[in-house]
């Protein structure tokens, strides 16, 4: 372990920030890979909570955020996702209109699966969307509404 100071340790964070937001646990175990003063550490994180530049329920938003726009998933994949950075949350924090965002991730597909019969484009659906973390009540109600639009043209 180096012998970093705060000033140090301060600017190595701001760098690592710079990137994206962090969860704060992110941040702390980035700080014990670079130095096992402890005191240390929680004066860096003091600090970024001071300034603001850490906020666990800002980086919780701006995940959701994100991952709604870039690669749909559903509450239970994303509850999932904050706990690995050390957020916990439950259901009613995260709103997301999962029908929607499932058939946002299904779009993908549909095209590939458009001549399928029902049956075999429901299984692959609806493994689809369960591995991407989609309720069962969202992945049936967009199974059902994309298969018959693609049907109906």
């Amino acid at each position: 372990m180096n012998n970093l100071g705060f000033d140090e340790l301060l600017g190595l964070v701001i760098k690592y920030l710079s990137y994206r937001p962090r969860s704060k646990k992110e941040i702390e175990n980035y700080l014990s890979r670079k130095t096992s003063d402890q005191t240390l550490v929680d004066r860096v994180i003091s600090k970024l909570e001071s300034v603001k530049l850490l906020d666990d329920a800002a980086f919780a938003k701006w995940l959701v955020e994100s991952r709604s726009r870039s690669r749909p998933r559903g509450a239970r994949l994303l509850k999932q996702e904050l706990k690995s950075k050390g957020i916990t949350v439950d259901d009613e924090q995260i709103k997301v209109d999962e029908v929607e965002l499932a058939a946002q991730a299904l779009q993908k597909k549909l095209r590939l699966w458009q001549n399928l019969p029902f049956r075999e484009f429901r299984v692959k659906a609806g493994r689809f969307l369960a591995y991407r973390g989609f309720s069962w009540s969202a992945i049936e109600t967009v199974v059902k509404k994309e298969y018959n639009n693609i049907n109906v043209k």
